[in-house]
């Protein structure tokens, strides 16, 4: 049997769809880590917006102190605030380039000079200069605080955006995922129930119905993987079971009637003995006056005694248990040998050809299938009244180790009804009187010694064909 596809097989397809729904996830999360990642950043660098936008606040409040007091701690304290800023600005330096560009980092830095420097000269004239004189530089202070504050106000107003930004655009790429994996899992769940559970359900039935008897094969859609596999020896295993068991209940049926024909068989020899006997004597001892037809009615009664020891000694032969012995022996010659002790029944207008190798040998019990042999040939002698051909083959079977033997005839075929029966013993066809019926039950018993087995058929075109198989090389016991 060849190799299934590798893509085929149930195992390769299990581990691809967890390995892609496994890739899938590991996308995913690279994805989702790069998100996280600049959003961790985006929080940093918004709370240090914050702190930025609070410093310049309590500068501007620190100014305002100090225009309302005039104490020397408002301003020490303002530029402290402002020193915090200029600090944090170096600090993100990075960050901020990223975010703002250079220009707008530039714009932040010179605000922050600028506000530092218009305070310093504020406090250098204040005192020396009058109030109109320093009013000037008191606004461009003012104005300057107020667009420092606005301007990191932007800066974390910028930092927000972009977080949300960041967040709208990770929602989608999350429900995707999500839409994704739900769907593999569905597939995946599918799979499992159509592809696994429900085959494997139907096979756990077959095998109930199996052991009930019934031998129904499992229907087979082809399917090239292990269920299509099991499928399929499931249902060689039902086919042989079948076999076993037909050819179980045929060797019963031997075995019971073979203890019954042999005590019949006995009983009969004796009366039969003693009615030909006296045949004879009565023959011998008639008077010449005597009348020639009572001469033919003990002719006829001894006749009928003879005909009636042929089936007494067929009942024995069945029910008979001789010595049963293998050895190996040329098929080609056994075939042909039992053609030649019957070819004096073989009818007008039969031909026989044998296409055996004539170097096949095989072990048997010589005596045993000479009978087998010469009841299949009888048979198909009798289905030939009118001419044919008789054509014995044989071939070995390597695989299962086996020599398959088939008996063809261009006869009249059995009918289908009785084909089941025709190993069955007392069956047959014939009319009374011209058969025992035993012929081909002594032919499958004698092939169930040998562990073989035997089937009949009807041929397409004309005639029937019994196929016998035994075992190639194997010994009793």
């Amino acid at each position: 049997m060849n190799p299934l596809p590798a893509l085929s097989k149930i195992r390769v397809r299990l581990v691809l769809s967890f390995g892609l729904a496994f890739l899938a996830m590991a996308a995913f999360g690279g994805i989702s880590y790069s998100y996280f990642f600049r959003m961790e950043q985006k929080l940093v660098f918004l709370s240090q917006a914050d702190a930025m936008v609070n410093m310049a606040l309590e500068a501007r409040r620190y100014e305002k102190n100090y225009f309302l007091y005039h104490q020397d701690k408002d301003f020490r304290q303002a530029l402290d605030y402002l020193s915090q800023y200029e600090a944090m600005l170096t600090n993100n330096r990075q960050h901020l380039l990223n975010s703002l560009g250079l220009s707008e980092h530039k714009k932040l830095a010179q605000l922050a000079d600028g506000y530092r420097e218009l305070f310093r000269e504020v406090h250098r004239r204040t005192g020396r200069w009058s109030i109109e004189e320093v009013a000037p530089l008191v606004e461009n202070l003012r104005s300057a605080g107020k667009s420092l504050i606005e301007r990191s106000e932007a800066l974390a107003r910028s930092e927000r955006n972009h977080m949300h930004r960041l967040l709208k655009e990770y929602r989608p790429l999350l429900i995707i995922f999500l839409a994704g994996l739900a769907g593999i899992g569905a597939l995946v769940v599918y799979y499992f129930l159509v592809r696994l559970v429900r085959p494997l359900h139907t096979i756990e039935e077959a095998t109930k119905v199996v052991g009930k008897g019934d031998f129904r094969p499992i229907p087979y859609d082809h399917r090239e993987d292990e269920i299509g596999h099991l499928i399929q020896a499931f249902n060689r295993m039902a086919l042989h079971l079948k076999q076993n068991n037909e050819q179980m209940v045929q060797t019963e049926k031997l075995t019971a009637l073979g203890t019954l024909t042999s005590g019949v068989a006995h009983e009969l020899n004796n009366p039969l003995n003693n009615i030909s006997t006296s045949c004879q004597i009565l023959l011998e001892e008639m008077p010449p006056e005597t009348a020639p037809y009572h001469k033919e009615l003990l002719t006829a009664i001894d006749s009928q005694v003879e005909k009636a020891r042929d089936i007494v000694g067929s009942l024995l032969e069945f029910s008979r248990r001789r010595k049963f012995k293998l050895e190996r022996e040329n098929l080609y010659q056994l075939v042909s040998e039992s053609l030649k002790l019957i070819r004096g029944e073989t009818p007008v207008g039969v031909k026989t050809r044998i296409d055996i190798p004539r170097e096949m040998a095989i072990e048997l019990d010589k005596g045993h299938m000479f009978q087998a042999l010469l009841n299949l040939f009888m048979n198909s002698f009798q289905a030939m009244e009118q001419g044919g051909v008789l054509t014995v083959r044989a071939r070995e079977i390597k695989e299962s180790n086996q020599i398959e033997l088939t008996v063809d005839d261009t006869g009249t075929g059995i009918d289908p009804e009785i084909l089941p029966q025709v190993f069955d013993p007392f069956f047959t066809t014939k009319e009374v009187g011209n058969g025992t019926g035993l012929g081909l039950s002594i032919t499958y018993g004698v092939i169930e010694r040998h562990q073989g087995r035997i089937k009949v058929e009807n041929k397409e075109t004309k005639g029937c064909r019994f196929i016998v198989t035994l075992p190639a090389n194997r010994r009793e016991g």
